[in-house]
């Protein structure tokens, strides 16, 4: 068990997914000292790693679209990401293919992508164009202007509810792209994003269309190695700051204590 509040200022993080990994190695970074508690074999969270027959197979994210958060958290421990992991820029970022065999590169350049659009479809080109500076709008409002504010209250959320409310947050993704571009295989490239994250792009809200833009600006990568190779660079740092993983160690509560006006928070792992 860890007490989170003691005066040698401990912590302990449940989960060990990016989100964990990421908070685990900011507080032992910050001289906490940190237990990261993970339920199953590996660490990854929902980037799990699968072996098979020789073969290595990732159950999660395969790539990696806001490549300087990584790099940001590196320098915070005055390290450099490259010095521990290559990621490389994927080219085209997307291949689609379709059951006729009609296909569409996803790339990153605007002129190539337009000139795509316009070759199949010309009346697309310009409904693209303006479905990119859509998608850039809810990336300002909902990425850059949310990504970093704290949502601690529900007076929290109702603040920010009118601005994506103008940006019809309420419309599904595919609903959104419909708007812009009339060719079916077109909608179906410019709405899968929320698979990603698990979204059906049918009923998803079209705020997750800051994806487009957020590729166009970074770019999509894939860590040399597999995902999975990323979580074990990520466990090396945050135990090379001193910090402690727990593996096959499942949480059964967590108990508050509050003595002297103090309050304690007590991790109990069996």
């Amino acid at each position: 068990m860890v007490n989170a509040d003691s005066p040698d200022r401990s912590a302990a993080v449940i989960g060990s997914g990016f989100g964990g990994l990421g908070a685990a190695i900011r507080l032992q970074s910050a001289g906490i000292q940190t237990v990261l508690y993970e339920a199953r074999d590996l660490p990854g969270g929902r980037a799990y790693v699968y072996h098979d027959d020789g073969y290595t197979f990732d159950a999660g994210p395969t790539v990696i679209t806001a490549p300087h958060t990584l790099t940001d958290l590196f320098e915070l421990t005055g390290r450099r990401l490259e010095d521990y992991i290559r990621l490389i820029e994927v080219t085209p970022m997307y291949r689609l293919i379709w059951s006729d065999g009609d296909r569409f590169d996803y790339v990153r350049d605007e002129a190539t992508m337009v000139e795509q659009i316009r070759a199949r479809s010309p009346r697309d080109a310009e409904g693209y164009q303006k479905f990119f500076q859509y998608a850039k709008k809810v990336f300002d409002k909902g990425y850059t202007g949310l990504a970093d504010r704290p949502f601690l209250r529900f007076s929290d959320m109702l603040a920010v509810s009118p601005s994506l409310m103008r940006l019809r947050a309420d419309r599904s993704v595919y609903n959104t792209v419909a708007k812009y571009v009339k060719d079916d295989h077109l909608r179906q490239a410019l709405s899968f994003h929320s698979l990603l994250v698990g979204g059906n792009p049918f009923q998803t809200s079209s705020i997750y269309t800051l994806i487009h833009f957020l590729e166009r600006e970074w770019g999509v990568y894939f860590p040399e190695g597999g995902t999975h190779a990323l979580v074990r660079t990520l466990v090396q740092l945050y135990e090379e700051l001193g910090g402690e993983l727990r593996l096959s160690t499942p949480v059964d509560g967590i108990e508050v204590i509050t003595e002297g006006g103090r309050t304690r928070h007590r991790v109990s792992d069996g």
